[in-house]
């Protein structure tokens, strides 16, 4: 077996270098666009990364990225709620989101001739959101039930939570990203909305 495994490294390691590299780009209007391609299949996967998190949080609004990631997916001035989801299933795609305590980051996976698809639905909810209260009322229940299932019904999770708050006492990383139960049950649509236009 060793004798088999140095000729496979060997093999294995110009393929390494063939990689792209990462190319930089930062436009007029001061987004940043990293791109790296990879031609092993014609697909091509978008990330938009915002530098917002439960870190930049304060007590009162705790939560309120992880709501707002919600929200971005229930409509702007120009898509009905649930309508981008709609539309990237119609284009052969999947999408997702997820918020942590640094950034919140939206992707996009799909054919790669669809790319624009992708920037003109992302460029939109960065400008346009909506941000309906009947929409915040029915997702924020939806976040209070996932803390609920994933820290308040998991003697694990709320244990580490807990140690988190007191180890970063004075940290914003004592924060959970999902944030404090009291913040969520207090929580208004114009906390979001402030949010937003950070």
């Amino acid at each position: 077996m060793k004798k088999l495994f140095v000729p496979i490294l060997l093999i294995l390691s110009p393929l390494c270098t063939l990689q792209a590299a990462v190319v930089e780009h930062t436009l007029d209007n001061g987004l940043k666009v990293l791109v790296k391609q990879d031609d092993r299949a014609p697909i091509v996967t978008t990330q938009v990364w915002y530098r917002i998190g439960s870190s930049f949080e304060y007590g009162g609004i705790t939560g309120v990225s992880h709501v707002l990631e919600h929200m971005m997916f229930k409509g702007t001035e120009h898509l009905e709620p649930g309508e981008f989801s709609r539309i990237i299933s119609a284009n052969g795609g999947d999408e997702n989101a997820f918020t942590a305590r640094d950034f919140t980051t939206y992707f996009e996976t799909m054919a790669a001739d669809r790319l624009a698809v992708s920037f003109e639905l992302e460029a939109e909810r960065m400008r346009r959101l909506a941000l309906p209260e009947d929409e915040f009322l029915k997702e924020l229940e939806v976040v209070k039930e996932e803390r609920r299932l994933r820290t308040d019904d998991d003697p694990k999770a709320l244990t580490f939570e807990q140690f988190n708050a007191a180890a970063y006492e004075a940290s914003p990383y004592r924060i959970p990203v999902i944030g404090w139960a009291s913040d969520l049950d207090s929580m208004q649509i114009d906390d979001v909305r402030e949010w937003y236009k950070k």
